[in-house]
């Protein structure tokens, strides 16, 4: 998985309670059948972190309605998910280039067989560099959005959160002279670690300033070859390191704040 909650919900005819665990370090949660050998009479957690503090969220329920509502009132809810999102998407890896996306979309017409979304993966991009269109493939993104968007359907892209290190790649360029970047254990350099695009870069969100300025990336003035019609796949939401431990991040890299990865990875 590329993260994971903490949050666990016992149900029962007599009633449902939950528990929320507010840390974001390494954890490991034992659930235990009940055992004639251990004698307990129903299941068990056990709740193992590498670091952090005991910060646990008692939601008492007693129904499910009111375990989901208790813990949305601490994590916040969920925006409500556009109607085009509950229909049939058209995904694969990958469509090669323009000519076979409006090719699958026009059997989708000549078939009378009704879809909403087409997905891009990977490939669409310049040497995947996100933000970005292979002018080769797919030299008139817009066109072919509007295309699609005539006939009441949406696009969509994919976007990581990793940045391939090119001085010559707008997104990289800004992001190294604003030093957005999760360091190294040293706190002096930026991580290098290897994702798709090779050599790469790694945003620090645990920052709400690097939040806010990744955020303005997809402003449709700032991400060419965008428009209205066009959502996007906010892929990997896990720093996925394929050079790295358990393919993550080392734990001793620094946030911006001199805080040490194994203490935010979730």
């Amino acid at each position: 998985l590329y993260g994971s909650v903490p949050f666990i919900v016992s149900h029962t005819q007599a009633g449902t309670a939950g528990v929320f665990y507010f840390n974001p370090s390494e954890t490991f949660v034992d659930i235990l059948a009940p055992s004639d050998e251990t004698n307990e009479a129903g299941t068990t957690t056990h709740w193992i972190s590498e670091s952090g503090i005991l910060d646990l969220f008692l939601l008492p329920g007693p129904s499910v309605s009111e375990v989901y509502k208790q813990y949305a009132s601490l994590t916040g809810k969920l925006e409500m998910m556009p109607m085009f999102a509950l229909g049939y998407h058209q995904c694969r890896w990958n469509y090669k280039d323009e000519r076979d996306v409006l090719q699958v979309h026009a059997k989708f017409e000549e078939l009378d067989y009704p879809y909403d979304v087409l997905w891009l993966d990977i490939e669409h991009t310049n040497g995947k560099r996100y933000f970005t269109w292979d002018k080769g493939l797919f030299p008139n993104p817009i066109s072919m959005q509007n295309t699609l968007s005539d006939q009441g359907r949406k696009m969509v892209t994919i976007i990581d959160p990793h940045m391939k290190r090119d001085d010559h790649y707008h997104i990289h360029k800004e992001a190294t002279k604003k030093g957005l970047y999760v360091r190294d254990k040293t706190g002096t350099k930026d991580f290098d670690g290897w994702c798709w695009p090779g050599s790469s870069s790694y945003l620090d969100f645990t920052d709400a300033g690097v939040r806010d300025w990744w955020a303005s990336q997809f402003a449709f003035d700032t991400y060419e070859g965008s428009t209205p019609s066009l959502y996007v796949w906010n892929d990997m939401n896990e720093p996925s390191v394929f050079n790295g431990p358990e393919v993550s991040m080392q734990k001793d890299l620094l946030n911006l704040k001199g805080v040490e990865h194994r203490e935010w990875h979730n």
